[in-house]
């Protein structure tokens, strides 16, 4: 299999959100590599000051995410023998920090809590390898209600074969849930 080296370099923190029904999505905090940020803030910075307004920030918006719907967003979430897919994005939000453009974005995903526990695996990644994503999943968070019991762990991917387009050094977050 053949991969393209990268591009464009993002380094990732995700937050699980659960609410009483169960999963509702992955919120995600991306910041770019300087020279992407630099290169895409200029494609929409239309009055040139270096900083994004509401409108060029919409822009951004449908420069950056558009382009990745059709990954899932880079946030694949594996439950049983399926991907689950994205149901929308929300509560976007772009700045420029130091430099870097900072994404952060909920993708929306459904997933019920039951008696039972499910599993869920989670990857945010580019099965592509054009933008090289680099999730914290040792530092990833849950926010689920205090009905749910919910228990989680990051390690590789390896022997997952719904997972095999990933390079071998993408973590994945390990969850388990049920209703308390």
């Amino acid at each position: 299999m053949a991969f393209a080296h990268p591009h464009v370099f993002v380094d990732a923190k995700v937050k699980v959100l659960f609410d009483e029904s169960g999963l509702t999505g992955i919120q995600n905090h991306w910041v770019y590599d300087e020279i992407y940020s630099t290169a895409t803030v200029a494609t929409v910075d239309k009055d040139g000051d270096g900083k994004l307004s509401a409108k060029e920030s919409e822009a951004l918006k449908s420069v950056v995410l558009n382009e990745i719907a059709k990954s899932n967003y880079f946030n694949y979430i594996q439950a049983g023998s399926n991907f689950l897919v994205a149901q929308a994005i929300k509560d976007f939000k772009a700045s420029v920090k130091n430099g870097r453009l900072v994404l952060d974005f909920v993708v929306g995903f459904a997933a019920p809590v039951g008696a039972d526990y499910s599993m869920l695996v989670i990857v945010v990644a580019d099965p592509s390898n054009y933008v090289q994503v680099t999730a914290d999943m040792e530092n990833a968070d849950v926010a689920a209600p205090g009905t749910i019991d919910v228990e989680y762990f990051s390690d590789s991917l390896e022997g997952l074969s719904l997972f095999r387009a990933f390079l071998p050094y993408v973590e994945g977050l390990y969850m388990r849930f049920k209703t308390k």
